[in-house]
């Protein structure tokens, strides 16, 4: 835990980064269109397709919709000022359905009984991206609907970069999914992890595919790390001031000499896991060449692999969580409702 008074900060509230696969939903009365977007998406386990309108519209109603809040006030307030807590709100790390949580619908706008603006209407308090997909007709109707905001974006059929755009677009859907669902931390423990400048060296990790899904943690601040096949890693930034408080925590708890000199020089980054920073008693110290982070002077990360026992909690990866699934023989297909 921070003793947050030795950081000089002032105290305040920050969202806090993470990223974890989310599923979409697909909704045409075309089969064949729909086998088409299943072979450009291809995630059988995530993406759910549905031919029937109504059986999606059940489906869709039958999921937590809403962005879970995190509120505090008055006498709250002041317990999370007084406490040592890091963070408050929901820790998705130890919820195992966060993979199945809805980030984004997709839905035709040419559907016999249920058209796709109806069907978007009626889903206007479910916290996902809604998508419209028009044919030859549709395109007032999407901008009529996009002005009254029930969907968020539409793209035609016949468009030919039609699925790379929706490719894009369920991207960035599914990094606002997540985005809405970060712990708060509170007097500016793992401040370092908002900036724009480290949100995106974490994004990038996600988009060259050496991790699939992250986590801020508070009790570490630090970023642990899954990859594809579920073995854990941990991101660690420090700014100017945080590796101030590591020097002067290292030195007031007698560091070994090699250590506090290599904190000092910025020669090495020390991982304490499960630990915040240095303590008495700590046998082994493995440490890792800072890296700086680009245009931001003074501030540097690393990244260093764990052990799974490492991990602390109960954890099940996203990879852990698809083997499950096909384990049990559960793959969404094209149907009229999975």
């Amino acid at each position: 835990m921070h003793n947050f008074l030795n950081r000089g900060r002032m105290n305040s509230f920050v969202m806090q980064p993470m990223y974890h696969p989310s599923s979409v939903v697909f909704v045409d009365d075309s089969a064949d269109f729909l086998s088409g977007l299943q072979g450009v998406f291809r995630d059988r386990e995530l993406n759910r397709f549905f031919t029937e309108p109504g059986a999606a519209l059940d489906f869709m109603r039958s999921q937590n919709r809403g962005v879970p809040q995190a509120r505090i006030a008055g006498v709250d307030y002041s317990q999370v000022e007084k406490g040592g807590a890091n963070a408050f709100g929901r820790d998705a790390l130890i919820d195992d359905a966060r993979f199945e949580e809805v980030a984004a619908v997709v839905v035709d706008y040419e559907m016999p009984n249920l058209d796709g603006v109806r069907f978007l209407s009626s889903i206007t308090d479910a916290a996902c991206t809604r998508i419209l997909l028009t044919g030859a007709a549709g395109d007032r109707q999407a901008v009529n609907a996009f002005n009254a905001g029930l969907i968020d974006f539409y793209l035609r059929k016949s468009d030919a970069a039609m699925p790379e755009k929706l490719a894009s677009m369920l991207a960035k859907a599914k990094k606002k999914h997540c985005q809405l669902r970060g712990c708060i931390g509170v007097h500016d423990v793992g401040a370092t992890y908002c900036d724009p400048r480290v949100v995106q060296l974490l994004d990038e990790w996600v988009e060259t595919g050496r991790c699939v899904e992250y986590y801020w943690r508070p009790e570490q601040n630090a970023v642990l790390m899954f990859d594809a096949q579920g073995a854990p890693s941990v991101f660690v930034a420090w700014d100017a001031d945080e590796w101030t408080f590591q020097c002067d925590t290292a030195a007031d708890a007698a560091a070994p000499d090699w250590l506090q000199r290599g904190l000092r020089e910025r020669r090495m980054m020390p991982l304490f896991w499960p630990d915040e920073a240095y303590r008495p008693g700590i046998e082994a110290v493995r440490t890792a060449e800072p890296v700086p982070v680009p245009d931001w002077e003074g501030a540097f990360y690393c990244v260093s692999r764990l052990e799974a026992a490492e991990v602390g909690v109960a954890v099940v990866s996203f990879a852990a969580w698809r083997e499950r699934r096909r384990a049990r023989g559960i793959e969404c297909g094209v149907a009229e409702g999975v």
